[in-house]
């Protein structure tokens, strides 16, 4: 498993975890903190290397990965359902950041990608990174 971790400018730190067929986003700290909805606000280009980064780190995971728009529900990355925590999690592309819900207080874990949900993210980060420069 591959793991990094990006640091938001308001000190929040969102790890990054890959492994065959899931990317799983998870925070660094108390898994018992009472709070379900984190804003990773980053600066331009750590935010464009974090882009560049789960890209890489997906594509590594899933052959024949494409960035496209979503198209069904299950393409969707806005709302995931994590089946271990019998929970919804959400998912929010904003200005140089993520807006993230986790599933549950009792996990660091924000969110689980599958490929299509992960495809559709990507599509949309690069979206928003383009229409930036």
């Amino acid at each position: 498993m591959n793991t990094k971790t990006f640091i938001s400018e308001n000190g929040l730190e969102l790890i990054i975890k890959s492994k065959k067929s899931a990317i799983i986003f998870e925070i660094e700290g108390n898994k018992d903190m009472k709070k379900y909805k984190f804003i990773f606000e980053f600066k331009p280009h750590v935010f464009k290397y974090l882009f560049e980064y789960i890209e890489s780190e997906a594509r590594a995971c899933w052959n024949g990965l494409e960035l496209k728009e979503a198209y069904s529900f299950s393409s969707d990355y806005n709302e995931y359902y994590d089946k271990e925590f019998d929970n919804n999690g959400y998912l929010d592309i904003i200005d140089n950041g993520l807006e993230i819900e986790r599933p549950v207080l009792e996990s660091n874990r924000l969110y689980k990608f599958d490929k299509k949900k992960m495809q559709s993210f990507l599509y949309d980060f690069d979206k928003r990174l383009n229409r930036k420069n």
